[in-house]
């Protein structure tokens, strides 16, 4: 590659430029040069990947699209404490990390920890591509910088990962595609010759049936992106799943959002994280509410299926707000499943006390989670189900022709 491929600008009209990342990247250190670079793979139709770049050194790397949940995935690895959901959508992933650090949320050392790993996540999506399509802008528009990489510190560590990654492009070409399940059946006896643990399987069925991408289902099964693809690539080499796009699922996602709403109650941003990751894997929505004051104003707009509350927060316990729930008109039909580190037998009878229809004990697996929220859906659907048959045969024939199954 000449240096004229990256330091020309595009003619309108012309033949996309074909470059091989790693020779665009040598060019653009050694000529010590300054902006931005975007990469995309020539059958896509827009750029996936930008390097931010001053005197031939990396200052920042990232995607074009789902910003939101690569951002959520590296937070849970490295800072799980913060909530990915506080990212605006009108907000970027860099100026969400600046805004952390200026409001005192993380070190510069660790925030120069937490870009320094985002960089070489992307670096290796843009080595991984065989090819890709190149454009470069002069300017940046990246401030404040907070990061200056050499690339030989950004890539040689990650050499194994670029292989891997590279291997894995004939079936899964981005991290950000989804999955759409073909055949269902299939699924765990593929993933049986890989690994023998059912909770996992039957959790990774629940991510592949919701159609998230790949950082998404990593963060919900606390594992690594690299890993799930390498589960999930032989899964579409036997016909399983097959890959789409993000921005095509996320079209499909937006028409309509009926997912029946989980609201969980606790002051532990961790637990909040960690209750949202596995239910909206299994198609939930959550509200997480953090400030049990706030919490029947919360309820009462949102109207939940179903109520996760923790027993000991401050200011007001969760046997005396399950009560004060139950007292208002317009909640208390909602099932309320207790979330608690206690164990013992009189907790358990002051939950029921209380009017708790569940009690979970903490730290729990998704599955238990799961179980517990499907089962009390269920018994809701059931008691709804019957209740509205009652009053029809009260009012007559009248309720002929509708359904009988509420939206919950």
């Amino acid at each position: 590659m000449t240096v004229s491929l990256i330091s020309e600008p595009q003619r309108s009209g012309a033949t996309p430029m074909l470059v091989q990342p790693f020779q665009a990247l040598q060019t653009v250190a050694a000529k010590q040069m300054s902006g931005r670079l975007s990469f995309r793979a020539p059958q896509e139709s827009q750029a996936l990947w930008q390097i931010y770049l001053g005197g031939g050194k990396i200052h920042f790397a990232t995607s074009t699209i789902g910003q939101r949940e690569r951002l959520a995935y590296f937070l849970q690895w490295y800072y799980p404490e913060l909530q990915p959901q506080a990212l605006p959508k009108s907000s970027c992933d860099y100026q969400f990390v600046c805004d952390c650090w200026k409001e005192g949320q993380l070190s510069l050392e660790q925030v120069r920890k937490l870009l320094f790993w985002m960089i070489q996540e992307a670096i290796v999506q843009v080595l991984a591509l065989p090819k890709s399509v190149l454009k470069y802008d002069k300017t940046a528009g990246l401030d404040p910088i907070l990061l200056s990489q050499p690339l030989n510190k950004v890539v040689l560590p990650m050499r194994g990962a670029i292989k891997n990654w590279q291997q894995l492009q004939p079936e899964i070409s981005s991290p950000f595609q989804r999955p759409k399940v073909k055949n269902i059946e299939l699924i765990p006896k593929v993933i049986r010759q890989h690994t023998q643990n059912l909770e996992f399987i039957k959790s990774l069925e629940i991510v592949l049936q919701e159609g998230l991408c790949l950082y998404e289902a990593a963060r919900a099964l606390k594992t690594d992106a690299l890993g799930m693809a390498r589960l999930w690539q032989p899964l579409v080499q036997a016909g399983a799943i097959a890959m789409t796009s993000y921005v095509e699922s996320c079209c499909r996602c937006r028409q309509a959002d009926d997912r029946l709403v989980i609201a969980c109650i606790d002051d532990s941003l961790v637990l909040q994280r960690n209750v949202a990751a596995i239910l909206e894997a299994g198609g939930y929505r959550t509200i997480s509410i953090t400030e049990p004051a706030k919490a029947l104003t919360a309820l009462v707009r949102y109207k939940p299926a179903l109520i996760l509350m923790d027993v000991d927060m401050p200011d007001i316990n969760g046997y005396e707000l399950c009560r004060m729930l139950h007292q208002a008109s317009s909640l208390k039909n909602i099932p309320i499943v207790m979330l608690t580190g206690r164990e013992a037998m009189v907790d358990k009878l002051r939950a029921r006390m209380a009017g708790a229809k569940g009690f979970i004990t903490k730290p729990f697996k998704p599955i238990k989670l799961l179980s517990m929220v499907e089962k009390k859906l269920s018994i809701r659907l059931a008691l709804d189900t019957e209740g509205e048959m009652k009053n029809n045969i009260a009012i007559g024939e009248k309720g002929k022709g509708r359904s009988l199954l509420p939206r919950l």
